[in-house]
């Protein structure tokens, strides 16, 4: 054997030699589920929950944590049913080495997908599986996102992004970049559901504009063939992701057999099978090279970007309510002063009850001595007696008081609080001066409310329009809800380029639907 052949078989001896340590470890640090052919096993794990999270970002841990490892980092979106979790295990086992006659497969998870009744709602929790190996360099993290778009709609949907904003913000024990970004669909399938379009969608929505080159098709119960129906439908969906120097759609294809029971007749079917996912892995595993992978930070602007929105409409509709509601009041009011000062300033007699008089204290001339003082109170600035009142020396002696007590004036003073002089109170009729600075009073009023009605829809607007600039997708059912509410409101402002950008996004959202890329 030439020594070049030697070195290779040597590389390759001390390749299996590693291959079957991480076997034999695992096999040591994990429980027996089935010991058939293959023997299934769960691996034993640490689990945590990432701080901040209430338990809704699970963390499982298999092997001793080594942050000096280079840490490769995947998340993973499907629907249920499509081999999500065994894909899962699957890259597991790859990680750990595990070949097809080891007759052995290692799961991380607990879910069976054949069990799961798929009528019932899943769980909003991301779990985070992170797997460690003394003998490989790399580390391997793998983040399980529940189904998305399920029969609690939206406040689920919601749930998964604010988790996921937490597992992206947690400075020490948070997620910071990604690989990969997996879309799981079965390579048979020539259409994507109804639920299908929204879940990827919807994610799509939660991601920044640069994992876009990141996001990969792993394409599940393949025969091995070329997947033209699945690629089809997934140029038909329209979904931004990575396409190699060919321009095609970068995806990978697996059988998701593995578990399956062998026997001798089509044991070289299942070998086949474990083989295709093998190589498949390989390629996946080459592409996640380090200067490809995207900080999660435009993420998470778009994470945080999407709670300004909801938090922005949740108080948007019932302040805008509530300001309509003034401007119509005010509105009317000012037509009211209006209609009124036009009469004043023709000359037409006013309402009596819309006159409006001012309380003055006058002399008193041109009268005889008995008429020339009068009683007058200092708290209801009132005329108490006038008309013959000089004939008391001071208040206490005045007709109108008795027991000490005015039985005049409005709320019946006491005679200390009047005065007796040759002054009088009497009503002065301002009401044209009153009614043209009530006009400009509620004009202001008017446009103060107008204008902080102004600032609110700017407000949702501008934080509509950033999405846009920093989300993969904005016309997902999430932000759609929204315009219908705006767009009116919008147009009662004039503001036509707003209006027409709000549509187009309204217009993109309506052509995904009628493909069937939104669900109720």
């Amino acid at each position: 054997m030439s020594n070049s052949n030697q070195e290779k078989s040597g590389t390759e001896s001390d390749q299996s030699k590693q291959q079957h340590a991480h076997v034999n470890r695992a096999r040591h640090d994990a429980t027996l589920l089935n010991p058939g052919l293959p023997t299934l096993y769960r691996l034993n794990t640490d689990r945590t929950y990432v701080d901040g999270t209430d338990g809704k970002v699970r963390r499982w841990t298999y092997g001793k944590r080594d942050g000096n490892k280079q840490n490769k980092v995947i998340l993973m979106v499907g629907e249920s049913a499509t081999g999500k979790t065994t894909l899962i295990n699957t890259m597991i086992n790859y990680f750990l080495g595990v070949k097809f006659e080891d007759g052995e497969f290692y799961q991380i998870t607990e879910e069976d997908e054949k069990h799961q009744d798929q009528s019932q709602s899943q769980t909003s929790e991301i779990t985070v599986y992170e797997a460690f190996a003394e003998e490989n360099p790399t580390s391997l993290t793998i983040i399980d996102t529940p189904g998305y778009g399920d029969t609690k709609g939206f406040e689920k949907d919601e749930d998964i992004s604010e988790n996921l904003c937490r597992l992206f913000s947690d400075k020490d024990n948070g997620i910071h970049y990604l690989d990969a970004v997996c879309f799981v669909m079965k390579a048979s399938q020539n259409q994507l559901s109804g639920k299908q379009h929204h879940i990827f969608h919807s994610f799509l929505s939660l991601f920044g504009k640069d994992i876009k080159n990141n996001i990969v098709f792993l394409l599940t119960q393949s025969n091995g063939e070329r997947p033209t129906d699945a690629l089809n439908a997934i140029k038909k969906a329209e979904i931004p992701c990575g396409k190699d120097e060919d321009k095609k759609l970068v995806h990978f294809l697996f059988n998701n057999r593995q578990k399956e029971e062998r026997d001798e007749e089509y044991d070289h079917v299942l070998k086949s099978v474990w083989r295709l996912g093998d190589e498949s892995m390989n390629e996946f595993f080459k592409l996640l090279k380090e200067e490809n992978r995207k900080s999660v930070q435009m993420t998470l602007d778009v994470l945080i970007e999407r709670r300004r929105l909801e938090t922005c409409f949740s108080n948007l509709k019932d302040s805008l309510n509530e300001k309509e509601t003034k401007i119509k009041e005010l509105t009317d009011d000012l037509e009211s002063i209006r209609d009124t000062n036009g009469k004043i300033e023709r000359g037409e007699e006013v309402d009596l009850r819309k006159r409006i008089y001012l309380k003055v204290k006058v002399p008193i001339v041109n009268q005889w001595w008995w008429n020339s003082k009068a009683t007058c109170c200092s708290v209801c600035e009132e005329t108490c007696h006038e008309w013959k009142c000089c004939m008391a020396p001071d208040p206490s002696w005045c007709w109108v008081m008795k027991n000490g007590n005015c039985t005049a004036c409005t709320k019946k003073c006491h005679y200390s609080k009047h005065v007796k002089e040759n002054k009088k109170y009497e009503a002065e009729d301002i009401t044209r001066e009153y009614y043209e600075g009530r006009e400009e009073e509620v004009k202001s009023q008017l446009e103060e409310i107008k204008e902080e009605k102004s600032l609110l829809l700017q407000e949702a607007y501008t934080i509509i329009m950033n999405l846009s600039e920093i989300a993969l997708k904005v016309d997902d059912a999430f932000t759609l809800q929204h315009l219908d509410f705006l767009i009116p409101r919008l147009k009662e402002e004039g503001k036509d380029e707003w209006i027409k950008k709000l549509e187009d996004l309204k217009k993109a959202g309506g052509a995904q639907k009628n493909k069937g890329l939104l669900i109720a």
